[in-house]
């Protein structure tokens, strides 16, 4: 299985990965298309978390597109270690730091605030609004973030989770992107 970076300083590296049965890194054509729908300003110096990271190449596509730092939550310890490697080999480990754990678990430890969070859970996985509900309920969200849910398209995400409301959703076959952007607080 082989996982490019498509765009930024890195783009065309490789990225590690073991061949894994149920590891479904996105697509290059989704993750240019998230990226391009994101645009240059909303990753340009933002701190970005990736959960369920699998291969890391969200949160790695973000530093390779000028995000200023990445944490990757992925519970697998093979999958943990490839993106370790891949971020070394890419010059990147220093502005990327590996959680293995499950989700809900980093994000009961990890403080923000982050500008752009990254979600692409197993699709067979759902803890929406488990996670969607960690994510408003802690200080992990910047004013003004980006949360970008990559999910199966037959399934459909609320308009919103609390400070977090829906700003568009893509569908790319059988994969949607649903971006939703934090209200300030009041």
């Amino acid at each position: 299985m082989t996982t490019r970076i498509s765009g930024g300083s890195r783009k065309g590296r490789r990225l590690r990965s073991n061949k894994d049965v149920g590891l479904r890194p996105t697509s290059q054509r989704v993750r240019s298309a998230i990226f391009s729908l994101l645009g240059p300003e909303t990753v340009g110096g933002v701190r970005v978390l990736d959960l369920y990271s699998g291969t890391g190449a969200l949160g790695i596509e973000a530093l390779s597109r000028g995000a200023s730092c990445a944490d990757f939550a992925e519970v697998n310890a093979a999958r943990c270690r490839n993106i370790r490697e891949s971020l070394l080999e890419l010059g990147l480990d220093c502005r990327g730091y590996v959680y293995r754990a499950r989700v809900e678990g980093v994000l009961d430890i990890v403080s923000g605030p982050y500008g752009l969070i990254l979600i692409d859970p197993p699709y067979d996985l759902d803890e929406w609004e488990l996670v969607m509900g960690k994510l408003t309920r802690k200080n992990i969200l910047a004013d003004g973030a980006i949360v970008v849910a990559e999910h199966r398209t037959v399934k459909t995400l609320s308009d919103d989770y609390g400070r977090m409301g829906l700003v568009t959703v893509r569908k790319y076959g059988d994969t949607s992107v649903s971006v939703y952007r934090i209200t300030e607080n009041g």
